[in-house]
C-alpha cells in the first residue's frame, strides 16, 4: 500500500453541537490567538516613566526664547518674531501642564516656562530697539540739522 491510500481521512458522522477545531493546527503559525487590542507602551518611552510625556512644544519655545535674546541686537525685527513665538508656545504648553500636570513631565514644564518668560523678555527688548530706531528716524527727517552736527562730531 502507499503511503497516500494509508493517510485517507475517515468518513465519520459530524457532530453539529460540538466547535469545529481543526485537530492539527498549522504548524509554524504559532498559537491560534488573536492579537491583543492595544499594546501598553515599553516603561519609559515617553521620558517621564509612569506613562508621563513631554509637553508638545516647550523644547520649541526654549530654543526661540533663548535664540529670540540676541536676535534683539539686530534692529528688534527677529527678536520680536522669535519672542512673540516663544511666548505663545510656551503659554500653551504652561496652560495645558497646568490642566493636568500629572500626564507631563515637570522638566518638560520647566522648559516651556522657562521659552516663555524668554520670549517676554525678547519681545519688550526688541519693542525698544525698533521704537528707539523709529524715533531716531523721525527725529533725523524732523531736525535734519541736529544730525548733521552729531554726525560732524563723531569725525
Amino acid at each position: 500500500m502507499s503511503e497516500e491510500q494509508e493517510n485517507t481521512p475517515k468518513n465519520n458522522p459530524i457532530d453539529l453541537n460540538k466547535p469545529e477545531q481543526p485537530a492539527n493546527p498549522p504548524s509554524g503559525f504559532g498559537p491560534i490567538t488573536p492579537p491583543p487590542f492595544q499594546q501598553q507602551p515599553p516603561f519609559g518611552q515617553f521620558g517621564g516613566g509612569m506613562g508621563q510625556q513631554n509637553l508638545p512644544n516647550s523644547t520649541v519655545a526654549l530654543v526661540l526664547g533663548i535664540l529670540a535674546l540676541p536676535a534683539c541686537c539686530f534692529y528688534g525685527v527677529f527678536g520680536l518674531i522669535f519672542g512673540i513665538v516663544a511666548w505663545v508656545l510656551g503659554a500653551g504648553d504652561v496652560k495645558k501642564y497646568q490642566l493636568n500636570p500629572t500626564m507631563y513631565t515637570e522638566s518638560s514644564y520647566k522648559n516651556a516656562k522657562a521659552g516663555k518668560i524668554c520670549g517676554m523678555i525678547a519681545t519688550i527688548l526688541s519693542a525698544l530697539t525698533i521704537l528707539f530706531f523709529v524715533l531716531a528716524i523721525v527725529g533725523a527727517i524732523t531736525n535734519p540739522r541736529i544730525y548733521d552736527e552729531i554726525l560732524r562730531g563723531l569725525k
